[in-house]
């Protein structure tokens, strides 16, 4: 190779390397926050995940008034605060709601108009039957699931939260996998049920279009995997009973999480509130469930 052959390769490599280093440096784009007072009784705590349910007031140009959960950024918080105790915060919306600069007030201050406390079924109780329309147009009810596990969630196919319902198919998904993968006797009788709230967007060809994005490689046909509503009062329904709260604004939703797993006899074997469950050790409980 020519001395100026070396050269230009030189002058090129120190340019790749330049490039490179400029590259790293550059800032990720700063995800859009929001920011709202918040005040409300506390219903509930769980300091191993860091959040608290809120009977919340509304918030003005944001949200109605609910029970629902939130995430809290101060762990002391957990210190000092009790169900039954008064709070006001700052709500940070970015992908999901956190509270900040949280003020507890034990035991004061009134109780949000419209906000009632949820009351979650417990492990073994019978879950109702209740019915849905599929992606296919088809009724389908909870008893004719029965036979083998049952794990529902709660979506909505607009839903552009990472941490929420994206979150919940992409787990389901992964759930799906693993069953097939490690238990395949238990996915022969397995079914996922992944139900829309937004019963007016949401109609059978909405749910198989977007059903087809995370079930389509695992399970093409659906036969194991069901996306699905109905009428709004039969799916508020579900929601209720399972704990989830939810309220539409200008065509999105801002929403609370349930999921439900059903043994084979149709009772409830457990009910997750957040998003931090893990699909294989939730796999694994399908896998046994009796």
């Amino acid at each position: 190779m020519g001395t100026l052959q070396r050269r230009t390769s030189l002058i090129a490599v120190l340019l790749l390397l330049t490039l490179a280093v400029a590259s790293c440096r550059q800032k990720p784009e700063p995800k859009t926050e929001r920011r709202f007072d918040i005040e409300g009784k506390i219903e509930a705590m769980d300091s191993s995940r860091r959040e608290i349910t809120l009977a919340h007031k509304e918030i003005p140009g944001f949200m109605k008034a609910m029970t629902m959960d939130f995430k809290v950024k101060d762990d002391l918080v957990f210190n000092v605060a009790k169900p039954g105790d008064y709070l006001h915060a700052t709500l940070v919306v970015t992908d999901e709601g956190v509270l900040e600069n949280v003020t507890v007030n034990q035991g004061a201050g009134a109780e949000p108009g419209a906000a009632a406390k949820t009351v979650e079924p417990q492990p073994g109780t019978e879950v109702p039957d209740f019915e849905f329309v599929d992606q296919d147009g088809r009724r389908v009810s909870l008893s004719k699931l029965r036979g083998g596990p049952v794990l529902l969630t709660f979506i909505y196919t607009r839903c552009p939260l990472p941490d929420y319902c994206i979150r919940m198919s992409s787990n389901f998904g992964e759930v799906a996998k693993t069953l097939k993968a490690e238990y395949p006797d238990a996915w022969k009788k397995a079914h996922l049920v992944s139900l829309s709230f937004d019963t007016e967007y949401d109609k059978p060809k909405v749910l198989k279009d977007y059903g087809k994005s995370y079930a389509g490689q695992v399970d093409p046909k659906f036969e194991h995997w069901t996306f699905a509503s109905g009428t709004a009062e039969g799916v508020k329904k579900a929601a209720d009973y399972f704990g989830l709260v939810y309220s539409e604004e200008n065509g999105q939703y801002i929403h609370s999480l349930r999921t439900a797993l059903i043994a084979p006899d149709g009772k409830l074997v457990a009910l997750y509130r957040g998003n931090d469950w893990k699909p294989a050790e939730i796999a694994a409980e399908m896998a046994k469930a009796k």
